[in-house]
């Protein structure tokens, strides 16, 4: 059975088609109209989707392809499940948890045994802990990169991107405002980030996001940027496999 699995975040959509050779791509939502849907759900018999905003077009668009294969399922996930076996939440309403972050603990089992640090650095930076024992122990949220650049462009009057200066994607101190900014955001989460794996070097750690690749390398840690779909395959295997 051919599977597609979609990952709708903020910004863009990533899917994986699982295969005997599995195929992956990513577009932004503005692209979606004219992809070659009858290519990419060509064989599939079930589609799984973790959207984490209100993604009514791409639904939209989903539930029309659906209705043209009459054997093609779909399974719209915007929220955790919360009976699923083998996964505590520690969320007293596990519907609040990002979909995201959920899927990314799953995925990030898939890899590794033992405590894991999972750490998502995309519109937000979240970091969540998971047990040996797959119980959520919690997280944190914090701006992610672009978010915590925007909140100085829009509430300083000085703090401003001049439009002939340039991000040199460093950390070393500035020599503009631009550049400034940029190190600055950086280095804050990458401070940040490493205070909590040295607080929790029993964890290890498993970076994903849009920004993560960046984050990782500068950490010396892999990246793993196919987390959410990781988790998706996990639920299609187990959970959805009986639906």
């Amino acid at each position: 059975m051919s599977v597609l699995l979609l990952d709708a975040g903020n910004t863009r959509v990533k899917w994986k088609k699982t295969t005997s050779a599995p195929t992956f791509g990513r577009c932004e939502y503005a692209e979606l109209q004219s992809l070659d849907w009858d290519s990419l759900l060509d064989g599939v018999e079930r589609i799984l989707v973790a959207c984490v905003g209100n993604q009514e077009f791409l639904r939209e668009l989903l539930q029309q392809q659906v209705a043209i294969r009459h054997n093609c399922v779909l399974h719209w996930i915007d929220q955790p499940l919360p009976d699923l076996s083998g996964f505590e939440h520690c969320y007293p309403h596990p519907e609040r948890l990002g979909v995201d972050r959920w899927l990314a603990m799953l995925g990030a089992r898939q890899h590794r045994p033992g405590d894991l640090l999972v750490i998502d650095a995309g519109t937000a930076l979240t970091i969540d802990f998971l047990s040996t024992a797959n119980h959520h122990d919690g997280g944190f949220i914090v701006p992610g990169l672009a978010m915590t650049r925007q909140a100085l462009w829009q509430n300083t009057r000085r703090v401003i991107p001049w439009q002939d200066e340039q991000d040199d994607g460093l950390l070393a101190p500035g020599r503009d405002t631009l550049q400034c900014v940029s190190a600055g955001a950086r280095r804050q989460q990458v401070a940040f980030v490493r205070s909590i794996m040295d607080d929790y070097p029993g964890h290890s750690p498993f970076i994903t996001g849009g920004d993560g690749d960046w984050l990782a390398t500068t950490l010396g840690q892999p990246y793993w940027p196919e987390l959410v779909l990781d988790g998706l395959e996990t639920l299609c295997a187990g959970y959805f496999s009986r639906c």
